[in-house]
């Protein structure tokens, strides 16, 4: 597991939870599986999304960065 940090986003404001506020995230790529490539057997191709899982609620915050 990764070190809960804070999140820069790209236009340089920094995220907070949705829903409780924190400011803290665990980060994780995650494979974005589409049901066409999953049954052309292409799941490898298929985009990954940045994943910031908030530390305090465990809201999950996605982002195709």
């Amino acid at each position: 597991m990764n070190e809960p940090q804070p999140v820069t986003l790209p236009h340089g404001a920094n995220l907070s939870c949705d829903t409780c506020q924190n400011e803290l995230f665990e980060s994780y790529q995650w494979k974005l599986q589409t049901t066409g490539m999953t049954f052309f057997g292409l799941d490898w191709a298929n985009r990954d999304a940045t994943c910031f899982v908030c530390t305090t609620c465990r809201r999950i915050h996605w982002f195709h960065l």
